[in-house]
């Protein structure tokens, strides 16, 4: 099926198959293709878009630039009459130092924001994905994993001992351990494969 030549937010979210909120995101930090109503996303642009900035360090350099840019023309561009939006910040007199400062102090802020909005929301897009997990999950399922392993380990010798006793034959001996091991590792194996697909269920 083919995809529209635009939609709408939630529209596009379906159709990328990502969360409405980080659609929202996205168009907050300028990686979706607009219409120039501004109400609707261009589906083929966007989608392009969002894979050239995948990379949240590329996107918010890519936002640092558009901040910079923002303050810079707003040292030379007043705004016009009725704007509402700027009313409380008067064109900056680039000849004021004290002015200057505070506009690049702005630009870094809004630029800071951006990137770290940027970071968030990949980061929910591949916990979305099950491509990332909280570190507090992970750790609960290494400390699950870490203790069912050391109680297979202390349970070999009242295992192993009965069988061991009876034998006299070393390489019998070394196979009856090896075994056990190997046992005790698949067990590991399985644990954490089994915390792997219930995450990411």
């Amino acid at each position: 099926m083919s995809r529209p030549e635009t939609a709408g937010f939630r529209e596009f979210a379906a159709l990328a198959g990502f969360k409405p909120s980080y659609v929202t995101e996205l168009r907050k930090v300028g990686r979706l293709v607009l219409t120039d109503d501004g109400k609707r996303v261009r589906v083929a642009e966007s989608l392009a878009l969002i894979e050239q900035t995948r990379d949240p360090a590329k996107a918010g350099v890519a936002a640092r630039h558009a901040a910079t840019r923002a303050a810079a023309a707003s040292t030379t561009t007043p705004s016009p009459a009725g704007d509402d939006s700027d009313a409380q910040d008067p064109p900056v007199d680039v000849t004021d130092p004290v002015q200057a400062s505070h506009a690049g102090r702005r630009a870094k802020a809004l630029a800071d924001k951006a990137e770290t909005d940027a970071k968030a929301a990949d980061r929910d897009y591949r916990i979305s994905l099950g491509e990332l997990l909280e570190a507090a999950q992970v750790e609960q399922a290494a400390r699950s994993a870490a203790v069912t392993f050391r109680g297979a380990l202390e349970n070999l010798p009242n295992t192993l001992a009965p069988q061991l006793s009876a034998m006299t034959d070393e390489g019998r001996i070394r196979v009856v351990l090896s075994e056990a091991f190997e046992h005790a590792l698949e067990e590991l194996a399985r644990k954490f494969a089994g915390i792997a697909r219930t995450e990411a269920a």
